[in-house]
């Protein structure tokens, strides 16, 4: 049924005794959102398709938007964007790349950051794992951040009080 729904499980643990003891949060695909399914639960509304920006509204608006390609980031999204939404990059798409791509993928990420600093919205880096053997271990992830000039520890703070904030909105 989740498959069905485009139903994701967030790819971290979050355990804040707020939630009362909910440890999930939901990523639920913004074109089959029905509010009646998972009212329940704390989830976050995402999309792909910069379309579907333009159409979010107050009552299910857009919370996450997953970027696929840095180099596609243009004008036109940044004029979408909404304070307060996050920004995904994930890292599926770096392991098929070679190493100057790499390079120029983090320096991409950097100047992303900053983006997002300065829009005031919130960044997102993951694995973009779709199974188990994808996924990145916490210090690897660290790393990475170090690398792109982002504060491991402030960046998880941020992220948490995100997470949180979208959660208490619902």
């Amino acid at each position: 049924m989740a498959k069905n729904l485009a139903i994701e499980v967030l790819g971290f643990g979050y355990n804040n005794t707020k939630i009362e003891g909910e440890n999930i949060i939901y990523r639920v695909n913004a074109k089959l959102l029905s509010s009646s399914v998972i009212i329940d639960y704390p989830y976050l509304v995402i999309s792909e398709n910069i379309n579907e920006l333009q159409s979010s509204t107050p009552s299910s608006p857009i919370d996450l938007f997953v970027i696929r390609d840095l180099q596609r980031v243009d004008n036109t999204l940044k004029k979408k964007v909404k304070s307060g939404m996050g920004l995904e990059v994930n890292l599926a798409n770096a392991r098929k790349m070679s190493g100057w791509q790499v390079g120029k993928w983090l320096n991409q990420i950097r100047k992303f950051y900053k983006f997002c600093k300065t829009s005031d919205c919130q960044f997102i880096f993951s694995s973009g794992a779709s199974s188990v053997l994808e996924m990145i271990s916490g210090p690897s992830l660290d790393a990475l951040l170090k690398i792109c000039d982002i504060e491991p520890e402030s960046y998880w703070l941020e992220l948490g009080d995100w997470i949180e904030s979208k959660c208490h909105r619902r």
